[in-house]
């Protein structure tokens, strides 16, 4: 199975030897060549004087540093952390958190604290995923020993993760003696382009509560979306609607400074912890301490204080990104503008990642070997989208391992308009081809 950080070293080595590359493996928001608000960049150094002035002296400037922060073993930010809180709406409710320096990280102790709470599991140990889900989950579920369960689609839900979907992945995993540690459905889309509709949070983890199952909602792109993350995702409406034990059960991932960079940002796992029924939250919290000190992976101060500027700024996130918000905007308008065009199906949601089925119109496969059989696995499919088209692009099979993924790729939208028009022009190449077949 090829994975992103490989087919990002393919796209680059291709480029160094003078090979026409269109990237669409993975993005970067920088990509799409636009700068953030001068407003907010300002703002950052405000954002840090109110930091010291509330006590958190690891902020305060220094001279004759490299970085300008004085050197400090700080675990954690609590000012940082609680604004974070804030800024998702909750308001009435203690949440326990753990900041450190990427999703990946913090999803391997994520799941390594979850995965704790079932030490003498008599089956393999399971995460149930949405019908798609994010890559990143492969290598770190193979590396730990976890079998991943993505829940059966649902016609009134889309491709959207469900309390249906969730109640027969459960029961799909008593049959094959597989025990579920959490589910992690994602808000407010997933690489489909699709997300819950609103109130089907609170049924899901009504559902998972019920069978003891810890719900990890991965809203990493959530800051992204163009309601925003409050609304998108909800948390503020979880909180008012479900009881105090279901809430307990319930914690989000956020990837709150992806919005300006994938080189310098933070991710933080915050978990509901209501009085009296936080023994969840207070064990994944105590337990990703413990890898956290392990790892020497605490967040760092200068992008802690970006995480905590973003969350403060006056006029919300998508101002401070400024026009690299209004670029990224345009590009997703304009793929998905391309597809429309050209006919193929294509789904992008809050994220700057969409799906597309590459297929013609009689829904045949548009990547196909030398012989025109349809590449039915994401190495085969891979190689012949960089091979024949130079497009380094991640074939739906990294996603999901339903048959009908072998026919979608994901897109990224963190790109130029130009380059959206040159994906323009291989899908055009793509479908010209399938017709002299």
């Amino acid at each position: 199975m090829p994975t992103l950080p490989g087919l990002k070293l393919i796209a680059r080595d291709r480029r160094s030897k003078g090979h026409e590359v269109v990237d669409q493996s993975a993005g970067d928001i920088a990509d799409v060549g636009e700068p953030l608000a001068d407003e907010f960049v300002a703002f950052i150094e405000e954002a840090r004087d109110e930091l010291i002035a509330a006590g958190v002296v690891e902020m305060r400037r220094t001279r004759g540093d490299a970085y300008g922060y004085s050197g400090n073993y700080q675990q954690q930010y609590p000012a940082v952390t609680d604004r974070l809180a804030h800024s998702w709406g909750i308001t009435a409710t203690k949440t326990v958190a753990i900041q450190t320096i990427s999703g990946r990280i913090a999803l391997d102790m994520a799941m390594r604290a979850l995965m704790s709470r079932h030490p003498n599991a008599r089956g393999q140990r399971a995460i149930i995923l949405d019908t798609l889900a994010w890559s990143g989950y492969q290598p770190l579920a193979e590396e730990l020993g976890l079998a991943l369960v993505h829940a059966a689609a649902h016609p009134e839900h889309g491709l959207s993760a469900s309390a249906e979907g969730l109640t027969e992945a459960i029961e799909f995993c008593e049959r094959e003696n597989l025990v579920p540690v959490a589910a992690i459905p994602i808000l407010p889309s997933n690489p489909t382009g699709v997300g819950m509709a609103p109130g089907e949070l609170e049924r899901y983890v009504e559902v998972a509560a019920a069978a003891d199952l810890p719900v990890l909602v991965d809203a990493f792109y959530s800051p992204l979306a163009p309601e925003g993350h409050l609304e998108t995702v909800g948390l503020n409406r979880a909180e008012r609607g479900l009881a105090p034990e279901v809430l307990g059960y319930l914690g989000v991932l956020v990837g709150e400074t992806k919005v300006t960079s994938s080189q310098n940002k933070t991710a933080t796992v915050m978990w509901f912890a209501p009085e009296r029924h936080d023994a969840v939250a207070i064990h994944l919290k105590t337990q990703m301490m413990k890898r956290l000190a392990a790892t020497n992976t605490y967040p760092r101060p200068q992008e802690a204080l970006v995480a905590y500027a973003l969350h403060s700024f006056p006029k919300g996130i998508h101002a401070a990104m400024g026009p690299r918000f209004v670029a990224l905007d345009d590009a997703r308008s304009a793929m998905a503008e391309v597809c429309d065009d050209l006919g193929l199906p294509f789904s992008i949601g809050g994220s700057f990642y969409g799906t597309v089925a590459l297929v013609d119109d009689d829904g045949r496969s548009l990547i196909r070997d030398e012989s025109g059989k349809p590449a039915t696995d994401a190495k085969a499919a891979s190689e012949i989208m960089i091979q024949r088209y130079g497009l380094v692009g991640a074939p739906g099979a990294m996603f999901s391992p339903a048959p009908e993924a072998a026919v979608m790729a994901r897109l990224t939208a963190a790109v130029t308009l130009a380059d959206v028009e040159k994906v323009r022009g291989i899908f055009t190449q793509m479908l010209e081809a399938a017709k002299g077949s």
